[in-house]
């Protein structure tokens, strides 16, 4: 079974009249894929996300999980925002074992024994993303990589059947950024991961998917969809060969060149002598 996202949009309501954020969207997301979202800002791509994820309303059409149909947010889908969004007051084990504690607390868990064991996966993943030795440390004790690591694996301790991630890995530098990208590739292949991801950077969109979906500035809507032909289990240095950097063109080239009339504009509206004051003349 698999994501199905059919016919959905978004239009948002205000005083000053209404807006369309998002034109009819149709696609589908199979286990263990990993499928990108690329586009320029507003086009509705992260709103794709939050309407997955259950904390946005979709305006019409529908979302489905192996059948489902979502309308809220639910534990079989694990969300990964930009920001950390960990607990302060908690160290990386007790980040990654909340929400199971907090299930087992208002006794929604069943028995210990499944308690127990998604304490042992928790474990298991903290070893795996590299913290191993930072178990008991506090978020302010972490720098901005180790604090991603923990809200991935918070994310995947609870078994979602797919991780929705919103440029998770935007305010890293650019070395931690590629350990990152690393990192989500191994989990990808060895957990088996289901992976929606949001992201501007086109390098990163290619190197993790192995599908990008690219869409046209707002209202949004899919423009082109891009099948990554590298074999899952590549290294970082695939970014240099000649048949990345041209799929890393031809991308750059959709996102572009669907903005070169709002560019052109802009030169127009510089030009013209009437949109300057006296003053600056």
């Amino acid at each position: 079974m698999s994501l199905e996202i059919s016919q959905i949009t978004k239009t948002y309501t205000t005083r000053r009249g209404s807006t369309e954020a998002l034109l009819p969207t149709t696609f589908t997301v199979d286990p263990g894929e990993f499928v990108s979202l690329v586009g320029p800002s507003g086009c509705g791509k992260s709103t794709t996300l939050y309407m997955v994820a259950g904390i946005e309303a979709i305006s019409s059409g529908s979302i489905r999980l192996n059948g489902q149909e979502i309308t809220r947010p639910g534990r079989d889908r694990g969300m990964v925002f930009q920001g950390y969004s960990l607990m302060p007051w908690l160290n990386v084990e007790e980040n990654v074992k909340f929400s199971h504690q907090l299930a087992a607390n208002i006794k929604q868990e069943g028995t210990m024994s499944q308690v127990l064991s998604h304490y042992a996966y928790a474990d298991r993943l903290i070893e795996i993303v590299g913290l191993a030795d930072f178990r008991k440390s506090l978020p302010r004790e972490l720098s901005g990589g180790m604090k991603q690591r923990v809200a991935i694996a918070r994310a995947l301790a609870n078994r979602p059947q797919i991780l929705l991630m919103d440029e998770p890995f935007g305010a890293l530098d650019a070395q931690m950024r590629e350990e990152m990208q690393e990192l989500m590739l191994l989990l990808s292949i060895h957990e088996r991961t289901t992976v929606l991801f949001v992201t501007h950077d086109v390098e990163e969109a290619l190197y993790l998917s192995s599908r990008v979906l690219v869409y046209s500035p707002r209202p949004g809507r899919i423009i082109e969809e891009l099948v990554v032909p590298f074999d899952r289990d590549r290294l970082l240095d695939i970014k240099l060969t000649p048949e990345f950097v041209q799929l890393k063109r031809r991308l750059l080239h959709l996102l572009h060149g669907s903005s070169s009339q709002d560019r052109a504009s802009i030169l127009m509206r510089l030009q013209d002598p009437a949109n300057y004051s006296p003053i600056n003349r």
